[in-house]
């Protein structure tokens, strides 16, 4: 059988540093507080000794034990970038059971035509709608899946509709003719009538999928967003500056009961200042990040690939005397964090993005901002990529 593949995608509208902790003379005062002392260590005159056994606490629920590496950008967006013993095994599997799996798997399509490997090294195969036709017969829509190479795989199909007559029918697509004769032989035994259509020599398979920005507002990606800002902070500073007091309005936002996360500083946004602020590809992820001692309020900008972008309040409590700002670009492509050229320093990106100029939780602003991106890969790529409404 000689078989011609289309595919037709629709889709809608700085440089890491090894943290030190520091002010070593008040860590103790801040580990009690947290109830995460360090029964182990000891200080020497005004110089600290840290035994080998030392342990972080986790950033979420400030446990010390069975403690795993936490990512900065969740392993399904292609990020390897962790933060060493950053949370307990429970909050790990929590963060991934409640929103992370929800958000990798509305973002298949994505992942897959960005080709976007998972902690295993895959991308992950595309379930897509495939019609199929052939010189002399009607098209029948089937389901399958594609791979990141272009290969597609039918599945045997059966789905029931109504005839003119009013009577029900079943009708049945089946790669192997052992899966039909099965098929035939189970309605028979139901006293169905079947009826065998013939198969053309030669057939077209056009496959499609789509990928909607709907996701983008829903609670579970609100969540991640705000994981990934507690979780750059302790990529930064350390563990155990993210376990003081002043972030857990922020941690509660990932661990916390549900809530309208909107009413605690955490939008979805699109800016032109802030899409334009350097070059950019869906296969990048960023934290820009500032903390304000003068204001006493902290907040981070977390994009996902390229151009969903979310504006969140770290803290309104920050009461340090100097200002703290850091910025984290990673590249999916290299695995790696890069210093692009930027128009803007993380002070300045944050007040245009907390101005009037900024459309707050816009499907169709937030669509625009992110559309250009895709769109100019997949021509890269030689993807048919159709922009639709609904």
């Amino acid at each position: 059988m000689c078989v011609s593949c289309g595919a037709e995608i629709s889709l809608r509208s700085v440089t890491p540093m090894l943290f030190i902790v520091n002010r070593w003379i008040h860590s103790a005062r801040v580990f009690s507080r947290l109830n995460s002392v360090a029964p182990d260590s000891l200080t020497l005159g005004n110089a600290p000794f840290w035994c080998e056994n030392w342990c972080m606490p986790c950033i979420f629920c400030r446990a010390t034990e069975n403690l795993s590496d936490e990512h900065v950008f969740p392993a399904f967006s292609g990020s390897d970038l962790v933060v060493p013993n950053g949370s307990c095994k429970t909050c790990n599997n929590a963060c991934s059971a409640n929103f992370e799996q929800k958000i990798a798997d509305q973002l298949e399509t994505t992942r897959h035509i960005f080709e976007i490997q998972d902690r295993y090294g895959e991308v992950p195969k595309l379930s897509v709608a495939i019609e199929v036709t052939g010189e002399g017969s009607k098209s029948v829509e089937v389901r399958g899946q594609r791979t990141v190479d272009g290969d597609i795989k039918l599945y045997d199909f059966v789905s029931k509709a109504q005839a003119e007559d009013g009577k029900r029918v079943r009708h049945g697509f089946f790669v192997s003719s052992q899966a039909a004769e099965k098929f035939i032989e189970r309605s028979q035994k139901r006293g169905e009538t079947t009826t065998e259509m013939g198969v053309p020599k030669e057939l077209t398979l056009q496959s499609s999928a789509e990928q909607t920005i709907i996701f983008a507002f829903t609670y579970e990606a609100r969540q991640l967003a705000a994981k990934i800002a507690l979780v750059s902070l302790a990529f930064r500073y350390g563990t155990d500056y993210v376990c003081q007091p002043q972030f857990d309005a922020l941690r509660q936002m990932v661990i916390g009961p549900r809530k309208d996360l909107r009413n605690f500083g955490l939008r979805i946004f699109a800016n032109k200042d802030f899409a334009t602020d350097h070059n950019r590809t869906p296969r990048q992820h960023s934290v820009r990040a500032y903390l304000s001692a003068g204001m006493h309020h902290g907040w981070a900008c977390v994009t996902l690939f390229g151009g969903l972008s979310y504006i969140i309040e770290l803290t309104r409590s920050f009461d340090e005397r100097d200002s703290r700002s850091f910025s984290l670009f990673y590249d999916v492509e290299t695995r790696s964090l890069f210093n692009p050229i930027v128009l803007f320093s993380e002070q300045e990106v944050i007040g245009r993005i907390l101005s009037s100029a900024t459309s707050f939780e816009e499907p169709d602003a937030t669509d625009a901002q992110w559309w250009p991106l895709v769109e100019g890969y997949c021509k890269s790529k030689g993807i048919e990529i159709t922009r639709t409404q609904h």
